[in-house]
């Protein structure tokens, strides 16, 4: 009895092994194949609407324009036919002979998505391997359209305040930065604020509430126009051109006592000197456009003025054949200079 069973049990090891020699497949190779639903569809399946956000969800990760292992790119049918440098990843109206699907559904090595993958990929579902399988013996076709909404548009957090663009007038006056979505124009002598852009259509669309907002996203670039009267500034998707006033009327220079021949101001914006025909010259107080001195010395019109570039101190030039310098805070005058003809220009040269 006993001798029966070793018999029969080596019998069987024999079996085993001829089977074994004859049908060379691991447990694994046929258990882990993923079942395949029969997927009843009207109509052909739509590559963008049913294919390509089961690609986005487990295989673009890896197989994007961008980054894409093997050389494949799974991003559009005609990408998917192009295939990788394995081939073709499928075979118009074959799924059993298309990479793409036999290594879905683990019939062939290597599994995809891989075991253990760092993306979060998971395996396909029986009824999305069944809906692959269904569009490639379909004929793999289709097309990707981008179709997007309207952008919603978001304040910015007020604790963005990045400065990636500036700009210098022609003439050096002033500098334009660019700080979030906002236009700063700068007086350079006097490095104050001179003023804020704001753009008005952004207030109707009431995103923002308060003025001095130019771009809904963060302004990216800045140049002024080589006349200085335009400035250009680049945001997202959008140029904005914004023209300096025309003539814009702030204040009046009243008080003069005779015809004005020459008229300069301050580079740090305070002062307004004025030469007039009489030989005088009237030094304006632009807070209040009042007369806040009256410079004397000439005995001929007053043809050229010219402030410092610190705006301390004031050239006058005349018909007198003179050029003089006077302290613009207490009015006194510094020097003066004859010459052999009439002074029609006077500068500060540093």
């Amino acid at each position: 009895m006993n001798t029966h069973r070793h018999v029969t049990a080596g019998k069987l090891f024999v079996a085993m092994t001829l089977l074994a020699m004859l049908f060379p497949f691991s447990a694994r190779d046929v258990a882990a194949e993923l079942p395949v639903a029969e997927i009843k569809h009207e109509g052909p399946v739509d590559f963008q609407k049913e294919i390509l956000p089961i690609l986005r969800r487990n295989c673009l990760a890896c197989h994007n324009a961008t980054d894409a292992e093997s050389d494949l790119v799974l991003e559009t049918p005609q990408a998917i036919l192009e295939g990788g440098s394995e081939g073709p990843s499928v075979v118009a109206g074959n799924s059993g002979e298309s990479l793409m699907f036999t290594l879905a559904m683990h019939a062939n090595d290597p599994v995809m998505p891989p075991e253990d993958n760092d993306v979060g990929a998971k395996n396909l579902t029986p009824e999305q391997l069944g809906l692959i399988k269904l569009w490639i013996d379909q004929g793999p076709n289709g097309k990707v359209s981008q179709v997007r909404g309207p952008t919603q548009w978001q304040p910015l957090p007020a604790t963005i305040n990045p400065v990636y663009a500036l700009a210098v007038s022609p003439h050096g006056k002033y500098v334009a930065a660019g700080r979030a979505n906002q236009i700063f124009i700068y007086n350079s002598a006097t490095k104050s604020l001179a003023t804020r852009l704001t753009d008005p259509a952004l207030l109707e669309q009431g995103i923002y509430k308060n003025p001095g907002v130019a771009h809904l996203d963060i302004v990216q670039s800045l140049a002024f126009s080589p006349d200085g009267q335009w400035l250009a500034s680049g945001g997202y998707r959008t140029v904005k051109l914004w023209q300096r006033p025309v003539n814009p009327q702030l204040g009046k220079l009243e008080g003069l006592e005779g015809e004005p021949q020459s008229l300069a101001v301050s580079p740090d914006g305070k002062w307004a000197a004025v030469g007039e025909a009489n030989g005088k010259v009237k030094l304006f107080d632009l807070a209040t456009y009042k007369v806040a001195k009256t410079l004397t010395g000439h005995s001929g019109p007053v043809t050229a003025v010219a402030f410092s570039s610190n705006s301390a101190s004031l050239a006058t030039g005349s018909q007198d054949k003179t050029f003089r310098v006077f302290n613009v805070a207490d009015g006194k005058e510094i020097g003066n200079v004859e010459t052999q003809a009439p002074v029609n220009a006077v500068a500060f040269v540093l």
